[in-house]
């Protein structure tokens, strides 16, 4: 199968993977008082341009999605390796280096878009985040202890807490 065939029976499942980390980049970049913009640009941010990569990992094309809103991203199948401006959709280096990159130890089910949500009644607050590596505040990879369930919803449970929790749903 040709990297182009690869990419028109996967693009549903892969803009379905954008979703999370387009919330997460819009939550942690816009004021408060932007939320209503927020949700706005999260309702139509529709794909706009792809740009297929020549490079590859495990038989999986790196794409290029720009978004409308100046934005995009670059996917590794579901999986967002970047996101920003339209810029990065196009930045073949940065699926060089991902492909490139260790990733040894790195457990696939772990990758997307964690909530603690449903784990936190009656909190006012709630973490969310969008996991691909478990890094030091330094950039050194880190290892902690985890349980992944699939019942009743697919969840991690760590051993010491990440980002200030220690169970989080899968989300998006």
């Amino acid at each position: 199968m040709s990297r182009a065939e690869w990419v028109v029976r996967h693009l549903p499942e892969m803009t379905a993977g954008l979703r999370p980390a387009l919330r997460a980049h819009l939550i942690h970049t816009l004021r408060p008082d932007d939320l209503t913009a927020a949700a706005a640009i999260d309702a139509t941010a529709h794909p706009t341009g792809l740009h297929l990569h020549d490079v590859s990992r495990d038989g999986i094309p790196y794409v290029g999605i720009e978004l409308a809103g100046d934005l995009g991203a670059l996917l590794h199948g579901s999986r967002v390796v970047a996101f920003g401006d339209t810029a990065v959709a196009a930045r073949r280096r940065l699926a060089e280096e991902d492909a490139t990159g260790s990733r040894t130890g790195l457990d696939e089910v772990l990758i997307g878009h964690w909530s603690s949500a449903p784990y936190d009644y009656g909190v006012m607050e709630t973490s969310e985040c969008e996991l691909r590596e478990l890094r030091t505040e330094g950039g050194q990879a880190s290892r902690h202890r985890y349980l992944v369930t699939t019942t009743p919803v697919t969840s991690v449970t760590f051993e010491e807490p990440v980002e200030l929790c220690h169970q989080y749903a899968k989300s998006g």
